[in-house]
């Protein structure tokens, strides 16, 4: 069973993506997407409609994603246990509402990168379905986020 954040756990839910058929559905995504999770950095490569190249990062090498999503850990560990609880988002909790909702929104471009920062909102259902089929992951703790570690997911 996975901590979140992890690359195990990110890879877990983009071999159960990359399988769903609900996700084909949205069309082609192309886009490197990195995710800050307080200190801890990922970059998730979507390449059509595989995903891969799921590792660790740099805040060097978050220059060359497309966009960063970013909220603190507790913000992060919230949004995974009401997909957990809900088998996917509930309307306070979709990518698109927290991008709306925080104050300085949800995705970032680290370059001040307008275009690249666009493909956020281009391939929005992809992944928020991405994130949804994080249901389906049995996650044991929130690494980082004090006092919560109870299991998410199936």
């Amino acid at each position: 069973m996975p901590v979140f954040p992890s690359t195990e756990w990110l890879q877990q839910v983009a071999d159960i993506t990359a399988a769903d058929d609900e996700y084909r559905k949205y069309g082609r995504c192309d886009a490197i997407v990195g995710l800050r999770f307080g200190e801890q950095l990922f970059s998730v490569t979507f390449d059509i409609f595989d995903i891969k190249d799921i590792h660790p990062t740099t805040e060097e090498e978050l220059r060359d994603a497309d966009f960063v999503l970013e909220m603190s850990p507790g913000q992060w560990a919230d949004l995974i246990t009401n997909i957990a609880e809900n088998g996917k988002a509930d309307r306070e909790h979709t990518l698109n509402s927290l991008d709306l909702r925080l104050p300085e929104g949800l995705a970032r471009n680290t370059m001040g990168d307008g275009y690249r920062l666009d493909k956020f909102f281009r391939f929005n259902q992809s992944l928020q379905c991405f994130f949804d089929s994080s249901s389906r992951v049995e996650t044991t703790a929130f690494a980082g986020v004090d006092g919560v570690g109870a299991a998410a997911g199936t």
